[in-house]
């Protein structure tokens, strides 16, 4: 089975000032089913132990993919059921797994695995602003983004 599908888009973006522009880019993963193994090899690939850093939806301004609050609470609980799916297949695999819950106001969960002694406040920025800049109206889908300092999957 192959990790990587073979939809992507590449987008154009300046994640530092002290960095190149880099292309960041998207490989949908399918519904958040789907997602969870592909996702979990790669962590398992690049990490003796991992933190994942996700932002909750709090409230996100109208946008396609969350026109109200079922949307919303949609939203939250298929984030919540990945996170704890995905956490459980690290573990049964012997990677030791945490994870910490940020509330955010935008239209999408972001989940960020990370090694530990990476500042996760750049890696999210980093994947918020790629996903801003990219326009992307997709709802109920998962897509991985392969940013300089790490994997970051956005749940819409």
């Amino acid at each position: 089975m192959s990790v990587m599908p073979t939809s992507a888009v590449h987008i154009p973006m300046h994640l530092d000032a002290q960095r190149p522009t880099k292309d960041v880019e998207f490989n949908e993963l399918g519904n958040l089913d789907e997602a969870v193994e592909p996702f979990a090899q790669l962590i398992r690939k690049s990490a003796r132990a991992v933190r994942l850093h996700c932002t909750i939806p709090t409230g996100c301004p109208s946008s396609a993919t969350c026109a109200d609050l079922h949307d919303l609470h949609d939203l939250r609980s298929r984030s919540l059921m990945f996170v704890h799916n995905l956490v459980e297949s690290l573990r049964a695999s012997g990677i030791p797994a945490s994870y910490r819950l940020q509330p955010a106001s935008c239209p999408m969960c972001l989940v960020c695995a990370l090694p530990s002694g990476l500042d996760a406040s750049k890696v999210r920025a980093a994947a918020f602003a790629a996903v801003q800049n990219a326009k992307l109206d997709l709802k109920e889908k998962a897509l991985l983004a392969d940013l300089e300092d790490g994997y970051a999957l956005i749940i819409t």
